[in-house]
């Protein structure tokens, strides 16, 4: 009987309620924490007017939450929603995973960045300074086939992304300068990768991670890499740039120039 009586109740006010302002989401009222340092433009107003859809979003409205979190999913920068709840007086806590930009890929016109799984990011919160601390991936071909938020369908991105994800952290330590395919296999879609430093040397990488074995072996690679650099405090040697292979057990080291011979 309560139940028939406040349906009653809300059918009688619910078009007078959802046109009080009092009632009205803006974003300011939407809490998703601290921005991580790499988003510059407050996303909240996109939430917003994504939900609303051309109109107003009441917290009046059962529906709500229900439109929020899919306007807040939709958004490129967002990776999942894990919970959201009203508080009061009229507060929306969100608590999201966001993307995190790992590397910058090379197109006709510029670069454009990508999480470690290759989904396009928007370009607008980079400047050409921030963006050049990126890993940097060249060599494709292929164009995104969406807008922001959407998977590059290339594996050369994909695996290439996952690459840059690992060397981040020491991409200016070690002066690395862009990932390169090495080889290709149309029949398999597998992409070896080379990583370019500064001072011209190659480091043949091989296979990008792909879960099971392979973390293993990015970590071996990643710790040799490290030993490497606090020996020699880089990876030029004493008669110039080096081409060091990691793809066999035992790592190999060759005068870049001695293959030009």
């Amino acid at each position: 009987m309560a139940f028939i009586t406040t349906r009653i109740l809300w059918d009688e006010h619910r078009d007078r309620l959802l046109a009080d302002s009092r009632f009205c989401l803006v974003p300011e009222e939407v809490d998703v924490g601290s921005l991580p340092p790499w988003i510059h433009q407050d996303p909240r107003p996109e939430f917003i007017l994504d939900a609303a859809q051309g109109g107003s979003l009441s917290l009046a409205d059962r529906d709500c939450l229900r439109r929020l979190v899919t306007a807040i999913e939709k958004h490129p920068w967002v990776n999942r929603v894990s919970r959201v709840e009203k508080r009061f007086p009229g507060v929306v806590v969100v608590q999201l995973e966001w993307r995190r930009p790992v590397a910058m890929v090379r197109v006709p016109g510029g670069l454009l960045p990508v999480d470690e799984t290759g989904v396009l990011l928007p370009t607008r919160d980079f400047t050409p300074l921030e963006a050049a601390r990126y890993p940097r991936i060249e060599g494709v071909e292929s164009a995104p086939q969406g807008p922001a938020g959407s998977q590059w369908a290339d594996p050369l991105v994909k695996y290439g992304a996952s690459l840059a994800a690992h060397l981040l952290p020491v991409w200016a330590k070690y002066q690395f300068r862009s990932i390169m395919p090495l080889r290709q296999s149309q029949a398999s879609q597998d992409v070896e990768f080379q990583i370019a430093t500064k001072e011209g040397s190659i480091i043949l990488w091989g296979d990008a991670e792909n879960g099971g074995q392979d973390r293993g072996r990015t970590i071996k690679k990643l710790q040799w890499l490290e030993e490497y650099y606090r020996e020699h405090g880089s990876f030029v040697g004493l008669d110039g740039a080096l081409v060091i292979d990691l793809r066999p057990v035992e790592p190999q080291i060759k005068a870049k120039n001695s293959l030009h011979r």
